[in-house]
C-alpha cells in the first residue's frame, strides 16, 4: 500500500508496511502508516481471501494526506474508486479504525468489479456490498443523500435479520453478488425477514401458484412497494399478504398494493401502517366461525 504525502505543492510517496512506527499527524487524527497496512491485509484477507491477489492491495489502493488535512474533491470525506486508476483514501477526515473502514469500502468497489457485477448494478447496489465491507472493520454510517441513503438502509436492515447478519461474511458477501439493483436487494431483505420471523410468505406463494415466474413477479411487486420501508413496516406488508384469501388473483394483489403506494403519496403525513391494512381489509380470509350444538 501506498501513502501520498502532499503539501505546499511538493509531493512524496512512502510504502506504508516500510514506515515502521512514525506516526503521521494529518488534522486532528494521528495515524500509523504501517499499522494501518497491516489492518487492512489482515480483514481483506478475512472477508476475500485468495481472491484479493497481492496486486490488488501493492497497486490499487492508495491512501493520501493533504496539506492541512484538507481536500477540495467531491469525495473530501471519505474516498474514491476508480475503474480505471483503483481507490485513493484520505486521511484527516476519519480517525485511524474508521479510516480503515474506508478503505475497506472502496477495496469492495475493487472486488465487485473483478466479479464481473460492478458494471451491471446500479448505484445502491454498488453503494450496499460496500457498506456490508466496511462494517466488517466496525465502521456503520448513515447517509442522507442517495444512492448512499437507500443502501445503508437495506443494508442495516439485513444485519439486523440473524438469519442474515449470522452467517460468514463470504456467504453474506455472495448473496449480494447474485444481485443488480435496489429491487433486489430489498427482495432479499422481504426474503430474510420472513425466515427469521417465520411470516409464511414462502408457504403462502406455493399455495398460492406453481407458476415460478409469477411468484418472482409478486415478490419483485413486493419488493418494490416495500424498497424504504422499516422492518416493522415489511412485517406487516408480508402479514397482510398472506392472510388473504387463496382466491385472490394476482391482478388484485397488484391493485392492492398500487393502491398502498398511491394512497401513501397522497396523504404522507397518514399513518402508513393503517393505509396498509385498510387496503387489504376487503381480501382478508374470515375466521373460521364454529357454530354451538345442543
Amino acid at each position: 500500500m501506498q501513502l501520498l504525502l502532499r503539501a505546499n505543492g511538493q509531493q512524496a510517496a512512502i510504502i506504508m508496511e516500510n514506515a515502521g512506527d512514525q506516526v503521521l499527524v494529518v488534522g486532528e487524527h494521528r495515524y500509523k502508516p504501517a499499522q494501518m497496512a497491516r489492518k487492512v491485509r489482515r480483514y481483506a484477507s478475512q472477508m476475500w481471501g485468495s481472491e484479493i491477489g497481492p496486486e490488488i492491495l501493492g497497486e490499487r489502493l492508495t491512501f493520501e494526506a493533504l496539506d492541512g488535512g484538507r481536500s477540495s474533491g467531491p469525495w473530501s470525506d471519505s474516498g474514491s474508486f476508480s475503474p480505471r486508476s483503483g481507490s485513493f483514501v484520505s486521511l484527516g477526515r476519519w480517525d485511524e479504525d474508521s479510516t480503515v473502514g474506508i478503505a475497506l469500502h472502496e477495496l469492495a468497489h475493487e472486488m465487485h468489479l473483478r466479479r464481473g457485477g460492478y458494471d451491471h448494478s446500479d448505484g445502491v447496489l454498488r453503494e450496499a456490498v460496500s457498506l456490508l465491507a466496511e462494517r466488517e472493520a466496525g465502521l456503520v454510517r448513515t447517509f442522507e443523500r442517495e444512492p448512499y441513503h437507500t443502501a445503508s438502509h437495506l443494508i442495516s436492515q439485513l444485519s439486523e435479520l440473524p438469519t442474515f447478519g449470522n452467517q460468514p461474511f463470504g456467504k453474506r458477501w455472495n448473496e449480494l453478488m447474485d444481485l443488480t439493483n435496489d429491487a433486489a436487494l430489498a427482495d432479499l431483505v422481504n426474503f430474510y425477514l420472513d425466515k427469521s420471523g417465520r411470516l409464511g410468505l414462502e408457504r403462502w406463494l406455493k399455495r398460492f401458484t406453481d407458476n415460478l415466474d409469477l411468484r418472482d413477479a409478486l415478490l419483485s411487486k413486493l419488493a418494490v412497494t416495500s424498497l424504504r420501508y422499516s422492518l416493522e413496516l415489511r412485517r406487516q406488508l408480508i402479514g397482510n399478504v398472506v392472510r388473504c384469501d387463496p382466491q385472490i388473483s394476482p391482478d388484485q394483489i397488484a391493485h392492492v398494493l398500487d393502491s398502498v403506494v398511491a394512497l401513501d403519496r397522497r396523504y404522507p403525513n397518514d399513518d402508513l401502517g393503517q393505509i396498509i391494512d385498510f387496503c387489504f381489509a376487503p381480501h382478508a380470509r374470515q375466521k373460521r366461525r364454529f357454530l354451538a350444538l345442543g
